[in-house]
């Protein structure tokens, strides 16, 4: 989960350097994006280790 959120917020921090002078709008987008990735992929699991239980 952190390196997922770590891959983007330098992706991000990259595009960032690329344009001087803007906001830091790619880091904070990237960095979101990367978050709720991986809220998604951790509530996915939750859910799959859930659905194992009530089968057993």
């Amino acid at each position: 989960m952190a390196a997922i959120i770590a891959i983007f917020t330098f992706l991000g921090t990259y595009l960032d350097d690329k344009n001087p002078g803007s906001t830091p709008w790619w880091t904070i987008s990237f960095s979101l994006f990367g978050v709720t990735a991986s809220l998604v992929l951790v509530i996915r699991e939750v859910l799959r280790m859930n659905k194992e239980n009530e089968q057993d």
